[in-house]
Formats: structure tokens, C-alpha cells, sequence
């Protein structure tokens, strides 16, 4: 792999990262204010997804729904 290949790959991963970063405080921008409107977090992250779940293709909601899996046990480890 070339140096510029090598260059590129890192920027995507910086990339990926940053929008990943960005998901995150979106998502959770939008659960305050849901619960500042009244709902309590679970029914704010509920509809949330349940919005997705409806607008989302069917593959991605699968990919999710294994990522949900495999990575919800550690999420709650690292909240408690």
C-alpha cells in the first residue's frame, strides 16, 4: 500500500470517527429536549427509534439490530 493510500485510509478513519462523535451528541441533543418536552428517556429514545426502524432500509435495521447484540451488555457496563 502506497503512503498516500496508507494517508487516505487514516482520514477516513478520522472521518468515521468525528461523524461517529457527531451521531452520538445529535442523538443525544435530541433525547434532552425530548425529555425537556416531558417524555422520560426511555420513550424519548423509544420514538426515536422507532423512527428510524420505519425510515431506515430493512438490511440496516438488521445490521442494527446485530449490533444491538452484540454490543448492548457492554453499553450498559460502562453507564452503571
Amino acid at each position: 500500500m502506497s503512503d498516500n493510500q496508507s494517508s487516505l485510509d487514516g482520514a477516513a478513519n478520522t472521518d468515521s470517527e468525528f461523524q461517529a462523535e457527531v451521531i452520538v451528541e445529535i442523538v443525544n441533543t435530541a433525547l434532552r429536549s425530548m425529555q425537556k418536552l416531558g417524555l422520560n428517556y426511555d420513550d424519548a429514545l423509544n420514538g426515536i427509534l422507532s423512527q428510524v426502524a420505519v425510515q431506515v432500509d430493512p438490511n440496516v435495521m438488521a445490521h442494527a439490530s446485530r449490533l444491538n447484540e452484540e454490543l448492548h451488555e457492554i453499553y450498559k457496563s460502562l453507564n452503571a
